[in-house]
């Protein structure tokens, strides 16, 4: 099935990163919302009655444990950070759950590979600019908000330049 909008979703516990593509037009809009404006954006796009999609991304897909590899922590900054990635997942969940119980087109999908110049790999806000074009100046962004875009252009299957 075509969609006419993909809206990628970057979970987090405050305020996930949203970011969602016309895939017509090639047209990017990031966005972040609490839980709560998240549900009523969905609804609202749901009421527009153009086919579209949800993609969430699914952290908690991976097997790997990556908050306790690397540079050494200590046992408190790695259960911080087990914590706090624990309730984003969690998010994630429940973001697909309402998606179902409202009967909203949704997926999860693994995280993308983490392959650009940002730290840690992560996408830059030029890189994600490079690969929108000029034809879509994005505002200023975070990284929920990069990560949500990138996922709903792959989905969209949209091309990726990337520029090394």
């Amino acid at each position: 099935m075509k969609h006419d909008i993909i809206i990628g979703i970057d979970p987090d516990s405050v305020e996930s990163g949203v970011g969602v593509v016309y895939p017509d037009s090639r047209n990017v809009t990031p966005m972040k919302f609490s839980f709560p404006k998240l549900l009523d954006y969905l609804k609202l796009t749901k009421d527009l009655g153009k086919p579209f999609l949800v993609v969430i991304e699914g952290g908690w897909l991976n097997k790997s444990n990556w908050h306790t590899s690397g540079i050494r922590k200590s046992a408190q900054v790695a259960a911080e950070i087990g914590r706090r990635t624990g309730m984003n997942h969690q998010t994630g969940i429940l973001i697909e759950q309402m998606c179902d119980a409202i009967q909203i087109p949704c997926t999860v999908a693994k995280p993308l590979r983490k392959v650009w110049k940002g730290t840690d790999g992560k996408i830059t806000h030029d890189e994600l600019q490079n690969i929108v074009g000029v034809t879509c100046r994005l505002p200023r962004t975070n990284q929920d908000q990069r990560d949500a875009c990138l996922l709903a252009w792959v989905y969209a299957g949209l091309p990726i330049k990337v520029q090394r």
